[in-house]
């Protein structure tokens, strides 16, 4: 790990301390291997789900020259930065006339859109379908996290049991049954789009030039 991801990880450990909604290191450690690049200019970020407010002040000093929108069904919190560049948007995730003001007030397009929010599958996709056709800059990085909540042991939420399938049973020439429920069900889903220039000769209405699968969090890349 180089200093700068264990610097991200020193912001976080300084602003959560033992709040257990702290932002994990293999979160952490991915978030600077994709967004060092990015760190000293002025991008459009979007978090949905902001809790306390932790998140938005780890990003105000990750991101010095970002501006950067939090929307959030609770109220506003009261750690919320006092930033001209921070923006907050209140109401639920899926209502795209709240997803088009945070696009208004960022002045664009984002460049990274983080969701955190409900972490129930067809919220998180009603976000998806709209922001990443609408609001995703070409290049840009769509990130879900805490997508292990599609099993039991990851809470109520919409969740199924987990129960790994087995691989190369006999009889499996065709169809290979899966996991289908919740966020789980959502990234195979998006996976499918991903496949579209080479299975259909372009890109659906999402065009997704990568997607990358780690335990319980996805990335997405939008095509340039």
């Amino acid at each position: 790990m180089d200093a700068a991801a264990a610097d991200l990880r020193a912001i976080a450990d300084r602003l959560y301390g033992a709040d257990p909604y702290r932002k994990p290191d293999v979160y952490l450690e991915e978030y600077h291997r994709l967004f060092a690049p990015m760190r000293r200019k002025p991008i459009r970020l979007l978090e949905l789900g902001v809790h306390r407010g932790l998140s938005m002040q780890m990003w105000r000093e990750y991101f010095p020259k970002a501006t950067v929108v939090g929307l959030d069904s609770a109220v506003k919190p009261a750690d919320f930065p006092a930033d001209p560049r921070f923006h907050f948007v209140h109401g639920g995730q899926d209502d795209p006339a709240l997803l088009g003001q945070a696009l208004e007030l960022a002045g664009g397009r984002f460049d990274v859109i983080m969701d955190d929010a409900s972490h129930l599958g067809a919220l998180t996709a009603r976000s998806f379908a709209f922001l990443f056709e609408h609001g995703l800059a070409p290049g840009g990085i769509y990130v879900i996290e805490d997508i292990c909540t599609a099993f039991t042991s990851g809470g109520d939420f919409d969740a199924a049991p987990y129960a790994p399938p087995e691989i190369g049973l006999p009889g499996m020439n065709r169809v290979f049954p899966s996991h289908e429920h919740g966020m789980i069900g959502l990234i195979k889903q998006i996976i499918d789009h991903a496949q579209a220039p080479t299975a259909a000769g372009g890109y659906t209405r999402y065009p997704i030039e990568r997607v990358t699968v780690m335990t319980n969090i996805a990335y997405v890349h939008r095509a340039r």
